[in-house]
């Protein structure tokens, strides 16, 4: 069974012993007196009544599970941390099948002695502990079945069943003895107990009690040396198994701290180019407003055509961050109030690929990268920088276009005002199907059609650029808004 060594307590697990150390306590060492007077309570009882049978097979037999029992003790299978495979209980269970309950505590005492060593209350709480636990249990067994080894067998289901009722028995038994243990000691609620320590290594007591069956039924039909290898392989076989658990949850664990740092990683670059486009902004008075108010119409654009919360997020994103690519540009480029003649249109038709470039060196940005180097494609194949038509433009890239469209037509620009909200959806309805994805046009136009004049404005709350790291009001909705399309592009 697992066991896992809970600090200065006990050993939760293949038997959930008590721990090595026991602070000089009045009322732990009653404890131990009242658990030693019980063990040899039982002990002499047991005498009376039956008596000790004297065999040299059970002298082997006791001396081989003394054997088996201390070296689980010696040299316990470590799976993982703090984790380690027991065989105490099942070495316990089946001796006493095999044994009977006063050979199966003779066994048990090595074990006892090893673990309390150097501590004599310790000592004297182990062996009350075992011998206890191996009495009720040898108890119960008696009641269906001899000891295996006693020469008396009856019927291989009855010392199935009485394997299992003894199991059964150690193991509540045990767990019993430890409870009243943690009372004592340090006044914890049985309750937290069972919960904490408990609890979670029911399975492995489950299991731990079904291969002591096995065990028991493999000496039965085939032998001892065929028990021993169903014991033996059982144990691998948990080893294997709660080893990949505890593998599996380490990469869980690990998939977190990558996952977090993916997150952490992510804040730290949308902060970066926030402040690349805040500082666009402070250059032409118009692009940080722009990306807020694109990021804005972006993401409730994806969620009107249905995509998933994710996709809209990170439309949200790339709509703050599609004209990063212009931080390069000279800052007369940007402010020019007249007409620009080919040479400046050329450089200004550079950002997207530039923004594309910027935002693909990093990993979290990949995809986002594709959709904010496509955002000025058509549909009839007229766009740049790639003369895509309808069909090869990605969706969110459609998004974005519509979006920046009406975001460029509502505001004021560096080189002329805004237009009313009527105009600028009469801009979009004339690109439809051409300059613009028609499907994309229509529901952006039934958003309009349902918001509010600040929204068809973009300036209410929403549209408010954030100073990077700072949290929006409360019950505002936070948004991340960055670079405009200067220009009109």
């Amino acid at each position: 069974m697992v066991c896992e060594n809970v600090l200065s307590l006990m050993d939760t697990g293949s038997a959930q012993k008590a721990d090595r150390t026991f602070p000089d306590e009045v009322p732990l060492r009653i404890y131990v007196g009242v658990l030693v007077t019980l063990a040899l309570a039982l002990t002499a009882s047991w005498v009376y009544w039956y008596g000790v049978t004297l065999d040299p097979r059970l002298a082997v037999g006791t001396l081989a599970f003394a054997s088996f029992i201390l070296l689980g003790d010696v040299f316990p299978t470590r799976v993982s941390g703090q984790n380690t495979i027991g065989v105490w209980d099942i070495g316990l269970i089946v001796a006493v099948a095999a044994l009977g309950p006063t050979w199966a505590a003779i066994a048990a005492l090595p074990s006892a002695l090893f673990v309390g060593r150097r501590d004599w209350l310790r000592v004297a709480y182990e062996v009350g502990h075992s011998i206890t636990i191996v009495y009720l249990a040898g108890l119960v067994f008696s009641f269906t079945s001899a000891p295996l080894l006693s020469g008396t067998v009856a019927p291989t289901a009855q010392v199935i069943y009485a394997t299992f009722a003894a199991g059964l028995t150690l193991s509540i038994a045990n767990k019993a003895v430890v409870l009243v243990l943690l009372k004592v000691k340090r006044g914890q609620a049985i309750y937290k107990t069972w919960k904490d320590d408990f609890e979670p290594y029911l399975p492995s007591d489950a299991v731990s009690i079904l291969t002591a069956v096995l065990g028991v039924l493999a000496l039965v039909v085939y032998g001892p040396a065929a028990a021993l290898v169903v014991i033996v392989g059982s144990i691998g076989s948990q080893v294997l198994v709660y080893g990949s658990r505890d593998r599996a949850r380490e990469n869980r664990e690990l998939r977190d701290r990558v996952r977090s740092l993916e997150e952490s990683l992510t804040i730290s670059n949308t902060v970066f180019g926030t402040m690349v486009i805040e500082d666009l902004g402070r250059r032409d008075g118009y692009t940080h407003r722009h990306a807020a108010a694109t990021s804005v119409y972006a993401a409730d654009l994806a969620r009107e055509m249905k995509l998933d919360d994710v996709r809209a997020e990170r439309l949200r994103m790339a709509g703050l961050l599609h004209n990063v690519g212009m931080f390069s540009l000279p800052e007369e480029l940007l402010t020019a109030t007249g007409r620009l003649n080919s040479i400046a249109q050329s450089r200004l038709a550079e950002h997207p690929a530039r923004g594309e470039g910027a935002l693909a060196a990093v990993p979290e940005f990949a995809e986002m990268a594709s959709w904010v180097r496509w955002h000025h494609e058509r549909p009839d194949g007229r766009g740049y920088p790639d003369k895509l038509r309808g069909a090869w433009i990605p969706l969110e890239a459609k998004i974005l276009a519509v979006a920046q469209a009406y975001a460029a037509a509502i505001l004021d620009g560096p080189s002329r005002p805004g237009r009313s909200p009527a105009e600028a959806r009469g801009v979009l309805a004339a690109g439809a199907d051409t300059e613009f994805d028609g499907v994309v046009v229509r529901a952006f136009l039934r958003i309009l059609d349902t918001e509010s004049e600040g929204y068809r404005m973009a300036d209410d709350y929403r549209f408010v650029f954030p100073t990077p790291g700072q949290s929006a009001p409360a019950g505002q909705i936070p948004q991340d808004s960055t670079a405009g399309e200067s220009n009109g592009l």
